[in-house]
């Protein structure tokens, strides 16, 4: 035991009497970035840390015909559609076998938004056909949007009672093991690089592997040059600009460069990566509007995050919605807040580097 401690001693780590019994005979194990260790530190030790990209866009077509346009919005329509049935448990009508004074439910994709007569009508399609569907106030929907609507039907006019949208839907926290940092919004050709040397030299020090870093980063060669010398884990996405947009190419190996949106798993939670983030996208299960035709619409949530990490408003905050944890850091040329969560409890830290 007596060289067991030595060595941690060595390190500048003390043990816990508890711990020092496990190690004499278990042997070495690393744990960075704790002062004294606790049995609970080697138990997190010996656990690995689980890491898989889930979603990612690495390319897009160059050119696309009339046959990819009609996919493109077919598979929106008929993944958001799958999910209103499955939240919902009701029985939908198709558009084209609507009868007279009927309650009935439907789901179509809004082709047109207008008012009348201080009345709201939409103009909704599914693959049968398209109808009005007249509201007395304003139902807040946008163009494209794939809902589900609770009607009297009149026919081959709707008069619109109820909209129901996908959403998340309620459930206990998800935990895991670990714990992870996320920043944003570093904009490195504004702000001094200094303050980014200085928070990585404050994470080198945390026992915290990952750091997540979503968009905004600015020079993209300062941010490697000092992120690239870490030997853990950087997960980075691009900011504003294309959208979805494809992942920044860099040589750094401990760099894991994916598009925006992304998602990833990390030891038992899933974690949506995305710069410019709204409630909303939670709701309608749809993360915004692209700006290319790829070969299915690749903005559609179809998993249920665990996490959201944001950026974009230089604002931070940390906020929750139906167990889903959304963390913003702010930003470098405003406030910074750099926010750890713990998986295992679900506790969320702001540090003030």
């Amino acid at each position: 035991m007596e060289d067991i401690v030595k060595a941690y001693f060595s390190r500048g780590q003390l043990l816990t009497p508890e711990a020092a019994d496990i190690l004499a005979s278990v042997g070495y194990k690393d744990v960075p970035g704790k002062l004294v260790i606790t049995k609970e530190d080697i138990f997190d030790a010996d656990q690995k840390e689980a890491f898989k990209i889930v979603k990612n866009l690495d390319s897009k077509p160059k050119e696309f015909t009339t046959h990819d346009f009609v996919n493109f919005y077919n598979s929106k329509y008929e993944k958001i559609s799958k999910i209103i049935q499955e939240r919902t448990k009701k029985t939908f009508v198709s558009l084209n076998k609507l009868t007279a004074l009927a309650d009935v439910y439907v789901i179509g994709m809004v082709k047109d938004v207008k008012e009348k007569d201080g009345k709201f009508v939409l103009d909704i399609e599914d693959p049968t056909a398209s109808r009005p569907v007249i509201f007395n106030e304003n139902p807040g929907v946008e163009l494209d949007d794939v809902l589900g609507i609770r009607a009297v039907s009149r026919g081959n006019v709707l008069f619109g009672k109820q909209v129901l949208y996908p959403d998340v839907p309620l459930r206990q926290p998800a935990t895991g093991h670990g714990k992870a940092c996320f920043i944003s919004d570093l904009h490195l050709d504004e702000a001094p690089e200094s303050m980014f040397a200085d928070f990585i030299k404050w994470f080198r020090t945390q026992d915290i592997n990952t750091l997540f870093v979503v968009g905004d980063i600015g020079d993209e060669r300062t941010f490697e040059k000092i992120a690239g010398e870490e030997d853990k884990r950087i997960v980075v996405i691009p900011g504003d600009g294309d959208y979805p947009a494809l992942p920044v190419k860099f040589g750094a190996e401990n760099i894991i460069s994916l598009s925006n949106p992304a998602s990833v798993q990390l030891n038992g939670l899933n974690i949506l990566l995305i710069h410019d983030f709204s409630h909303a996208m939670l709701t309608k299960r749809y993360l915004g509007r692209s700006k290319d035709v790829l070969k299915e619409d690749y903005l559609i949530l179809e998993d249920v995050p665990d996490i959201v990490h944001c950026g974009h408003t230089h604002k931070p905050f940390v906020e929750n919605y139906k167990s889903i944890t959304i963390v913003n850091s702010g930003s470098l040329l405003t406030e910074f807040r750099p926010v750890i969560v713990d998986f295992a409890t679900r506790e969320i830290r702001q540090v003030e580097i």
